[in-house]
C-alpha cells in the first residue's frame, strides 16, 4: 500500500479525519509536528485517470474550506506513512510559513491572451525589394524587436492588474510572454471571502484591454503559491 499526496497542512481538523480519499479510500494523515501531509491510501498497482485528477482538485476544496493548505503536485507517491513524514522533515518551519501566507485566502487565476489583432503580436513584413541575405537580418531583427515590444506591453498590463487589485506582491505570481498566444499568466491571493468581488473586478478590467483577451479563473486553492514551499521528495510519480 501506498500513499498518493493531495496537501500539506496544519494539524488537521476533526471533520476531516476519518474522510474518504481517491475513489472514497480512506483519507490518511502523516504529523511531523504541528504540520503534515493528507494522501489517499492506494494500490500501486491500480493506475490513476483524469477522474482521479479532478477528484483531487475537489479534495483540496475540501481540505482548504476547513484549515489552510499548501497543494501537492497530482500523482505524487509515498512508499510508506514514514516515507511521507521523511518528506516534510528539516522543513517544518518554512512549511508553516507558507501555510499562514496562505490561510484564509484562496487563488485567482488571470489569462490574457493577445488579441488576433494586436499590434505587438506581428513583426513588420521585409522590404520584398532588398536581397536575401539583408531580408533574411530585417526579418531577424523585426521578430526580436517585436518580442521586445511584447514582453514591454505584458508587463504593463501586469502592473496595471496588481495596481488595481491593490494587493501585496508577495500575494502574486505573474509570468509574461511564457508562449506565443499569452501575453500575461497571473495568480492572486485574496481573502476567500472576498474572491467573488475582487474577481468580477478582474474580469472587468481584462475587458478594457484592446490588445489582449482576458481569462479569469477561480477561486481555488493556492496552486500557484505551494510550488517552492510545498515541493516534496517523494517516490516515482504516476502520470495521467
Amino acid at each position: 500500500m501506498t500513499l498518493i499526496a493531495h496537501a500539506i497542512a496544519p494539524v488537521p481538523r476533526s471533520s476531516l479525519k476519518g474522510g474518504e480519499g481517491l475513489r472514497g479510500r480512506p483519507l490518511s494523515w502523516s504529523g511531523a509536528g504541528d504540520i503534515g501531509l493528507w494522501s489517499t491510501q492506494w494500490d500501486p498497482a491500480d493506475k490513476l485517470d483524469r477522474n482521479d485528477a479532478l477528484e483531487h482538485h475537489r479534495l483540496l476544496e475540501r481540505i482548504c474550506a476547513v484549515q489552510p493548505c499548501l497543494p501537492v503536485r497530482f500523482g505524487t507517491a509515498f512508499a510508506s506513512d514514514d516515507a511521507a513524514r521523511a518528506s516534510l522533515a528539516g522543513r517544518v518551519d518554512e512549511l508553516r510559513a507558507a501555510l499562514d501566507r496562505v490561510a484564509g485566502k484562496s487563488e485567482l487565476a488571470v489569462t490574457l491572451l493577445w488579441a488576433k489583432n494586436s499590434g505587438a503580436s506581428a513583426p513588420r513584413p521585409p522590404d520584398p525589394a532588398t536581397g536575401p541575405g539583408r531580408r533574411f537580418m530585417e526579418e531577424r531583427l523585426s521578430r526580436h524587436a517585436s518580442r521586445e515590444a511584447r514582453k514591454a506591453r505584458a508587463a504593463e498590463l501586469v502592473e496595471c492588474l496588481v495596481a488595481e487589485l491593490s494587493v501585496e506582491r508577495a500575494l502574486v505570481w505573474h509570468e509574461i510572454c511564457a508562449s506565443e498566444a499569452v501575453a500575461v499568466s497571473l495568480a492572486v491571493l485574496i481573502p476567500s471571502e472576498r474572491a467573488a468581488e475582487r474577481k468580477a473586478v478582474l474580469e472587468r478590467l481584462a475587458g478594457r484591454f484592446n490588445d489582449v483577451v482576458g481569462v479569469v479563473n477561480g477561486p481555488w486553492p493556492p496552486y500557484s503559491f505551494a510550488t517552492a514551499e510545498s515541493s516534496v521528495d517523494s517516490a516515482p510519480r504516476g502520470r495521467t
